[in-house]
């Protein structure tokens, strides 16, 4: 491994750590992901259960359960990305020198729901498309999938603040993110990395209570730890969440030249644009 891609990881790991020191300021936006995870898992359920209702096993009917499943997507994508954009309003509202509460970090995504719905759509739109490709060339559309869907969450990767601030549709959204991280050495992408990978270490004490009380064959025990490794997993998908809309959001104001919490060294989101001639250096 080279220097400098230690130097990225330890300034991924800071901003993680930076991005948590503001999170413990309003650890009551963590909740936001919980609900809105929990909202998603029962809109797409009822939507799709639905769908399965009504179209039976008529195998000639398979075409109106895709559209159907799709739209059950687009649904709980639709729900997952309100709760993101709260905690962004949120983490902004802080940075702006507030105090945030779950009220103003709605109210302030409440405002863009219909522009939160178009992301929505465009997101859904580009996993359908991606996923066809996937089925369609065999091997080489694995690949072509995964870089797509990897250039794609890149590019897209301020877009969410770029809608919450700006009141702006999804195509702009998307061509503003792409702007503001044109010629990024890819630290976005480095705490994202890391980000994932410190949240796996840590569900991991739930998923082993989960599997060891599955295998007990002790029915009151299989039930407490399932119950138990459920909920530390879903704690820490909503941290990890919430720490990645605070970073988002320290991100673009960073970008957008606008005040960052101290937590936050500016040479540490400086990192995440240096030109190509800084590069080369």
């Amino acid at each position: 491994m080279t220097l400098c891609a230690v130097g990225r990881i330890s300034n991924g790991w800071r901003l993680a750590k930076s991005s948590w020191r503001v999170l413990s300021q309003d650890r009551e936006l963590v909740a936001i992901p919980v609900v809105a995870g929990l909202i998603s898992l029962v809109v797409f359920g009822i939507v799709a259960g639905i769908g399965v209702a009504l179209v039976g096993d008529d195998d000639s009917a398979n075409w109106a359960l895709w559209i159907i499943l799709i739209l059950a997507g687009l649904l709980a994508t639709w729900v997952s990305v309100i709760g993101q954009a709260a905690v962004i309003s949120g983490a902004g509202q802080r940075m702006d020198g507030g105090d945030p509460t779950l009220g103003t970090a709605f109210h302030g995504a409440r405002g863009r729901t219909g522009r939160l719905l178009e992301w929505a759509v465009l997101a859904t739109a580009v996993a359908v498309v991606l996923d066809i490709i996937r089925d369609r060339l065999g091997f080489a559309g694995q690949i072509i999938a995964g870089l797509g869907n990897m250039a794609f969450n890149v590019l897209s990767f301020l877009a969410l603040p770029v809608i919450v601030f700006e009141d702006v549709g999804a195509i702009e959204g998307f061509k503003r993110s792409s702007q503001l991280l044109r010629g990024t050495w890819g630290e976005q992408l480095v705490f994202t990395f890391g980000l994932g990978l410190i949240g796996f270490l840590l569900a991991l004490p739930g998923i082993v209570v989960a599997v060891a009380a599955g295998a007990s064959g002790v029915g009151a025990v299989v039930a407490v730890g399932v119950a138990l490794g459920v909920l530390w997993v879903l704690g820490v998908i909503a941290v990890t969440s919430a720490l990645s809309a605070v970073f988002k959001t320290a991100l673009y104001r960073h970008a957008r030249q606008l005040p960052v919490d101290l937590a936050f060294a500016p040479s540490d989101l400086s990192g995440a644009f240096r030109t190509k001639a800084q590069r080369t250096r």
